[in-house]
């Protein structure tokens, strides 16, 4: 990628952290308080990424009743929100990247589906104090889209759209971003071994967060 941009929005998990051990060992936890049986077969990096329910769904296809559903979100929130021995690493040279593109001045933002709570923790835990603004689906009391998020962050902060990317390992990332009118860029070292659809949604690819020119 060799277009310079003033302005970026990263996504959080397969992006800037890798919390899949994390997270799939929250759900084993939550299924067992609610009581459901799990299919562990059917855990891996690639599930994570979407919102809860998609997630669960995605886990149990044949899950219909609502109030297990609920249960078991309920559970999975308390279970990862409050968890003080966070498995969770950073992916190799996002500190450095970070600190690089905050001394030259650029504008970072993030934009994750994780809640206010967790969010919070994994900032303070893994020092990621490097950006204006942090948006997450409950910043404002009600569920948010990716694309929703970058709209009201390009709006709020008076971004050009020429020179703002969108920086995330989900196609969904990408695809946002463009609906966004920005430029989306696909982290390959993310989540999920099948890049088909990022690489063909993205503006650009990048094969590690070291590759991004500031």
């Amino acid at each position: 990628m060799d277009k310079i941009f003033q302005n970026y929005i990263f996504d959080l998990d397969g992006t800037l952290i890798n919390s899949c051990e994390e997270v799939l060992e929250c759900f084993k936890k939550a299924y067992k308080q609610s009581g459901y049986p799990i299919d562990e077969t059917r855990l891996s990096d690639n599930l994570i990424g979407p919102p809860l329910k998609e997630i669960i769904l995605n886990i149990s296809p044949e899950l219909k009743d609502e109030i297990t559903l609920s249960k078991i979100i309920s559970n999975f929130r308390n279970i990862y929100d409050n968890n003080n021995d966070d498995k969770s690493e950073l992916y190799s040279d996002v500190l450095g990247k970070l600190n690089e593109l905050k001394k030259e001045g650029k504008r970072l933002f993030l934009a994750t589906l994780k809640p206010s709570k967790p969010t919070e923790r994994i900032i303070r835990d893994f020092k990621l104090n490097f950006f204006e603004d942090v948006y997450t689906i409950d910043k404002f009391q009600k569920l948010m889209t990716k694309r929703e998020m970058i709209t009201d962050i390009i709006e709020k902060n008076k971004l050009k759209k020429e020179d703002t990317v969108m920086i995330g390992d989900a196609p969904s990332d990408v695809i946002s971003a463009k609906e966004a009118g920005i430029t989306g860029v696909g982290a390959l070292w993310g989540y999920g071994t099948d890049k088909t659809n990022l690489i063909k949604n993205s503006d650009f690819s990048l094969k590690s967060i070291g590759d991004l020119k500031v």
